[in-house]
């Protein structure tokens, strides 16, 4: 299950950087995010370290935005770390270009290092990239909720996060 899983994220991370797509003029038709979990929460448990990055691409070119998403991110709990190996859809509203709206939906893993477990999971998110002084760097602040399907029955996490977003197609 986790080979295919990896699989599926890798398929994911090869159709978003597609160079004939990345002759748009959308500066950010192809980006990469480096992002810091501020909190992220699960039931009884809050992490003291974690981050995700991410790889997105625009497949429909008129408003909504819509395309591919990858996503990696760890987390670090006193008890151990876990890892999540993500990938979805982001439909993104291009409609100010100092300010990009986004909301996103994936699936993946859910891995427990402690627990030796690995789930399915879902998480929907939405956040905003804000326009900085330089035309290849944006700020993201991203809120994300997801749902792990467990053998006990599931738990719910919330994540709030920020970071940098950079084009890959420049």
């Amino acid at each position: 299950m986790k080979t295919r899983f990896i699989l599926s994220f890798a398929v994911v991370l090869l159709v978003s950087v597609h160079p004939a797509l990345a002759q748009s003029r959308d500066p950010y038709f192809t980006t990469f995010s480096a992002n810091y979990d501020f909190v992220y929460h699960e039931p009884g448990a809050t992490s003291n370290a974690g981050a995700h990055f991410d790889i997105a691409s625009t497949w429909k070119r008129d408003v909504p935005f819509i395309g591919p998403v990858g996503e990696v991110g760890f987390n670090h709990f006193d008890g151990g770390t876990i890892v999540s190996l993500m990938g979805g859809l982001r439909v993104r509203a291009n409609t100010d270009f100092f300010v990009l709206p986004f909301g996103q939906f994936t699936l993946g893993l859910y891995h427990c290092g402690v627990c030796d477990l690995n789930d399915f999971a879902l998480q929907g998110g939405a956040g905003v990239d804000f326009r900085t002084a330089s035309p290849n760097v944006r700020i993201r602040v991203q809120f994300d909720i997801r749902h792990v399907f467990d053998s006990a029955g599931g738990l719910n996490a919330q994540r709030l996060s920020a970071g940098v977003v950079l084009p890959l197609n420049k």
